[in-house]
């Protein structure tokens, strides 16, 4: 494991040929101030991003408005669909998916015992939710949003699942309380445990070449 970034950073994205990451930059009293770069894979150089970048490779060109529907564009989740719609998952639970248009197609609340889902994947026909307060995985139907299938619970394999990575037919959890990442079969639903950290991992990324957390001390390379 190599260290790629040393702070704080928010989000890692996958770019064309390299990563785009969010990270605080400093801290003025009150105020974070955010920023972003981009690591190419040719070269490993590393350039300084202007924001509308950053916004155009999670939320899609339609960015401008979509970030209307966000109460903060760092902390929201978002996948860009194969149909050019946008699934936005806001920090209080909030989820909406945006048409191409910019219209709210449907919205609702992924809620589960007055706990908020801390991040979704879409597999299929399907929303996966991790519910970090709870550890467990929901699956909903896509069309429908109704509950399907619970991973976890009270003997649950997962301890604070904070954000998922889909991979394939499987779902790469982070698992905040045990430093932890863990691979679900979302087919067969076997739950295996993959690697351990000595910090809390928050985010796991893997393109067609390499693989990256970000842990509480900055940005990695596995």
């Amino acid at each position: 494991m190599k260290q790629v970034f040393e702070g704080k950073v928010y989000e890692i994205l996958p770019s064309s040929n390299g990563i785009i990451f969010s990270y605080c930059k400093e801290k003025l009293e009150d105020k974070i101030v955010v920023a972003y770069k981009m690591v190419s894979f040719e070269d490993g150089r590393f350039t300084d991003i202007p924001k509308n970048v950053y916004l155009m490779t999670k939320f899609g060109t339609n960015y401008k408005t979509i970030i209307d529907h966000c109460d903060n564009y760092i902390t929201t989740k978002s996948h860009i669909l194969t149909n050019g719609k946008v699934l936005l998952l806001l920090k209080n639970g909030n989820a909406k998916l945006i048409d191409t248009d910019s219209t709210v197609v449907w919205q609702g609340n992924l809620n589960y015992r007055d706990t908020t889902a801390s991040d979704i994947v879409i597999h299929k026909n399907s929303i996966w939710a991790s519910f970090a307060d709870c550890n467990i995985l929901l699956r909903y139907n896509l069309s429908s949003m109704h509950e399907e299938l619970r991973i976890g619970g009270s003997k649950s394999p997962f301890d604070k699942p904070k954000s998922m990575f889909l991979d394939g037919d499987h779902a790469i959890v982070c698992n905040k309380g045990s430093k932890s990442l863990t691979r679900v079969n979302l087919e067969s639903y076997v739950v295996v445990e993959e690697e351990n950290f000595e910090e809390e991992v928050s985010q796991y990324l893997k393109t067609d070449i390499y693989r990256f957390v970000i842990l509480s001390s900055g940005l990695y390379l596995l």
